[in-house]
This record gives C-alpha cells, structure tokens and sequence, in this order.
C-alpha cells in the first residue's frame, strides 16, 4: 500500500458542496487519504435538500472505476448513490473483476437524509443481490436498514436485530446508523467478533447536510490505511462528530465543518513563530475542537494542555556583569535578553535550564539555584518563567543555537529587554534584588 492511501469514492456530485462525492473527497483528504472519484450521478441539490438529479451511464460508471484501476489498484472503496439496478451491476462487476480483496465501504444510498429519493427504483433488491456479499462494511440509516429487511427499525433492540439480519445477507461488517432514532442516537456495529454500540449525543440541532457520506467515506480511508473494523468505525464517528461541532448553517441548511475553520488572521503575524495553537491534533492529526478550558481532539480525544508554557530565565552574573543574548530568531529576533528557553516534554525546569545554557552558551558543569519565578504574555501563548541563578560554570560563554551574539554587560548599563519579564528581571538585578 502507498504511504498515502488511496480511496476510489464512487457516487453522485453535490452543487452545495456538503454530500455525495464533495463529502467523500474532502472527509478522505481529513484523514490522509487521497481521493480519486467515480461520477454516478449529477444532481441539483442544496443544503436543504435535493431537487432533481441525472443518471450517469453504466458504461460510463465502468470506463471511470476501470481507468482509476489502470493507474494502480486502489487501497480502499465506497460507493454512495448508485441510482439505478444498471448502475449497481457495472459497480459489481468491476469490483469482482478488478479490485478484489480492496476493503469495500457500500453506502447503500437510496434516499437522502432530508428524505428526497436518490434511486430510479427501489434498489434493495439489486444491492442485496450484487454489492453486499462483496461489502467488507456496509452503513444503512435506519431508512435502509427497513428497506433490507422489511421491518420496522426504530429502536435499539430492532437495530442490532435488523444489523444481523443484514450481515447474514453477506456483508463482512455491518455500521447500522442510528442518527434519527427518538432521544439519543447511537450507530451499532455488527461483525465476526460480536457487537459493539456506539452511543452519540446531539451535537447540534436539526438536520446536517452530508453526515451519512461523511461517515462511510471516514471508513473507507480508515480502512483502507489498515484500521480494524472497530477502530476504523470509532475513529470515523470521532472525526464526524467534529465535523458536526464544526458545521455552519446556509440559509436553507445545515453543513459540515470537514476541516478547522479558517481565520481572522491575528493582528500581529509572524510566520516563523514556532509557537501557535496547532490546527490538529499532535497525536493522530484529528481536528482540534475549541474547547474550554483546553482544546480537544476531535479523533482520539487528546486534550491539549497549551498555556500555560514553561520556560526558563538563565542569570549568569560574573565581576559586576550580566550576560545577556541576542536573539537570532522570532520572537525579538535582533533583540536582547537573558538566555533560557522553554521546558521540552519530559524535562524538568533544571534540566531544561541545563540544555539551553549548553545550547545557547555552549557552557557546561554549572550548578544552578532558583531564586524567582514570573510570567508573561506573548503573542504564543502565556508563559510560565523559572528564573535560574547559574554558578560554576566551566568554559567561555560562545553564541549558539537562536543566539546570535552573548554581551557580558555592567549590571547599571542593562538596557530595556526583549521580554517583559525579563526587563523586570533586570530593573530588580539593577536594584540590588539579585546577586
């Protein structure tokens, strides 16, 4: 497989940019993925629901999976709307023919969820017979899941009866959704190894555009980047559940937010400042969802701790003189300072204090004694200072690391610093605070 799977997304276009093959592409590029497409069908739709739509020859749906084929076979596959049993057949039979044992997401898409049809006929019949014995996933709202199985399914105990009716009919895994269940949703998930709930809460209210694609395309990347079943279908609830949190409202609808909003730029831009809230998550690259007090990943659910930033002061003091550092890089690039820097992850302030003084002075064999603590507010974040007493060092202080220049400086001569907390470090040393 490519380091980068691929997805061939298969279904109908979407002009509102929120459902059918804009879902598919944009929720596969989210997860890392990359998407080739399959154009089943042209409808005119929009946030609020769909109008008309127009089919898309099985020949055509044929020659467009086949070439996708020919440029190398896929790592994975969804279809969403199909519209038509000809349609449905052509899908079929290039699957068994070309892309055999590629995971297989099938959305077996026959009414939008405002409830506007998206099928010429009714296609159950036709995707029982030829795409679910080929489905390594199937997601049937509960719409679909009634339409499969001839029952009413509006109820928890109906849907894990009604998904192990549908995976007896040949589908390897069945994802039965259940977003318009009465209360609470929850999506059940059936497959060899048993039975696992899914239980949700509703994010925002009404209905939101595209939520069905979003969720099986999610899938379809996930699997085809080798995520089991279960991790795979946890893993695309978490992201569409940020998309829900992110989604925006039209005037006739509601869409997804498949990726961080974008700006207001701040007022002050610096584009090599190494410190700016990330937009995803540092441990599985989710979606990071504003959140109070600390984000937290749409995906794996990591919070992320950002403020305050711990960093150290480093006071090196030597025949009436102070050292200070001129920075190299942003921020106060050009400016002065005292050197220190902040606390990696899993050091301790001393030891950080240990790693910048080497770093920034290529000093070594110090000893080093706290003697305050302040904090300040920069455009990254507030920062936490722990100020450090240097004493012993061993060897002659040299400009390294985002030091350009080291000054030993008449402690009456200090001038105004770079850093706030730094500045008041220097007026208490001028005072007689600090020796």
């Amino acid at each position: 497989m490519n380091s980068r799977p691929v997805i061939l997304l298969t279904g109908g276009t979407d002009p509102s940019g929120g459902a059918g093959l804009a879902a598919d592409i944009k929720s596969c590029a989210a997860l890392g993925g990359h998407g080739y497409i399959c154009v089943t069908a042209i409808t005119v739709q929009n946030s609020g629901g769909v109008t008309s739509w127009t089919p898309v020859s099985p020949e055509i749906i044929t020659d467009q999976m086949q070439t996708t084929c020919d440029d190398g076979l896929p790592d994975g596959l969804k279809t969403g709307m199909l519209g038509s049993r000809a349609a449905v057949i052509a899908v079929a039979e290039v699957i068994k023919n070309r892309m055999s044992g590629v995971p297989y997401v099938l959305d077996p898409v026959m009414v939008a969820g405002s409830g506007d049809g998206l099928a010429e006929e009714s296609l159950e019949t036709a995707i029982k017979e030829y795409l679910l014995p080929l489905a390594t996933l199937v997601t049937p709202n509960l719409d679909e899941a009634e339409a499969f199985t001839g029952k009413t399914v509006r109820s928890r105990v109906a849907m894990e009866a009604a998904a192990l009716e549908i995976r007896a009919m040949g589908a390897e895994n069945v994802l039965l959704k259940g977003g318009h269940l009465k209360g609470k949703p929850a999506d059940v998930l059936v497959t060899k190894q048993g039975i696992t709930w899914f239980p949700g809460t509703r994010i925002v209210p009404g209905k939101v555009h595209g939520t069905g694609c979003t969720l099986a395309s999610s899938c379809a990347t996930l699997l085809a980047a080798g995520y089991t079943p279960e991790r795979a279908v946890g893993n695309a609830l978490a992201y569409l559940r940020g998309a829900i949190a992110g989604s925006f409202q039209r005037d006739l609808g509601t869409l997804l937010g498949h990726f961080p909003a974008m700006g207001p730029s701040p007022d002050r831009i610096d584009g090599s400042a190494f410190y700016k809230k990330p937009r995803f998550c540092p441990a599985c690259a989710g979606e990071l969802i504003k959140t109070e007090p600390h984000p937290v990943c749409s995906r794996c659910g990591l919070i992320f701790y950002r403020n305050p930033l711990p960093a150290v002061i480093l006071l090196l003091q030597m025949n009436g003189e102070v050292l200070l550092a001129r920075r190299a890089a942003a921020p106060a690039k050009g400016e002065l300072g005292f050197p220190g820097g902040f606390v990696d992850l899993g050091e301790s302030p001393e030891t950080a204090a240990a790693r910048e003084l080497k770093e920034e002075t290529t000093l070594t064999g110090a000893s080093f004694e706290l003697i305050g603590a302040d904090m300040d507010h920069t455009d990254y974040g507030s920062v936490v200072l722990y100020i450090y007493q240097v004493r012993d060092w061993k060897g002659v202080p040299e400009a390294a690391d985002d030091v350009s220049e080291l000054l030993w400086t008449k402690i009456e001569d200090i001038p105004g610093l770079a850093f706030s907390a730094h500045d008041r470090l220097a007026r208490k040393i001028i005072d007689g605070g600090s020796g």
